[in-house]
């Protein structure tokens, strides 16, 4: 009998009719819910007074993070000083020693940069402030695992501030032709994420 039993069982298995059980499925609490860490970053905006960089700095702060101004601008800029609690600096950004000088005085406040982003500053500038941060980092080799990030919006300067990725300074630029505010917001986020590091060169994100 034990000998038909096996028979019988084996011709299941071959005709395919023994039908495999899978347990069921068990989803975790947060299934559908991704989070990452983001520490406390050091923020400096360049030429983003106005338009977006209103929600760049507003999203950037509510991550905890130290948020900086760079603009001419001095009423809109007064006005997230006020309002955000952001540092602002009044900057023409034709004039090197006026630069120079505000870079100086953010590192002096906040020791060094984390990320520095870009927008409407002419090329000459990006160049300048990317070439500032790398002495800084030469001089100041603070050990980082992060490294760092240069975005650049609608200005593609990669080849031109590459040097950066020496320091571990990715360096991209985002476009803002067919998005809306908060595409480009959320990009600048993105990128800024410790798990974007890898991410470097990119002339349209």
């Amino acid at each position: 009998m034990a000998d038909n039993y096996i028979e019988r069982k084996m011709e299941e298995l071959r005709r395919g009719s023994q039908q495999r059980v899978m347990p069921a499925r068990r989803y975790a609490a947060k299934a559908g819910k991704l989070s990452f860490d983001f520490p406390a970053r050091r923020v400096l905006l360049c030429g983003l007074a106005t338009g977006l960089g209103d929600g760049i700095a507003t999203v950037f702060l509510d991550a905890g993070c130290k948020v900086a101004v760079f603009d001419v601008d001095s009423g809109q800029g007064s006005k997230m000083a006020r309002e955000k609690g952001v540092r602002f600096y009044e900057i023409d950004v034709n004039d090197s020693a006026v630069v120079q000088k505000a870079f100086a005085d953010l590192l002096k406040a906040w020791r060094d940069v984390d990320i520095i982003i870009n927008m409407e500053a002419g090329e000459d500038y990006r160049v300048a402030i990317a070439r500032m941060w790398s002495e800084h980092k030469t001089r100041y080799p603070f050990p980082s695992s992060y490294g760092g990030r240069f975005i650049d919006i609608d200005g593609p300067s990669f080849e031109k501030t590459s040097f950066l990725s020496e320091y571990g300074i990715t360096v991209n630029c985002v476009s803002v032709a067919g998005r809306n505010a908060k595409d480009v917001i959320d990009m600048c986020m993105f990128l800024s994420l410790p798990q974007a590091g890898f991410i470097h060169g990119s002339g349209k994100c």
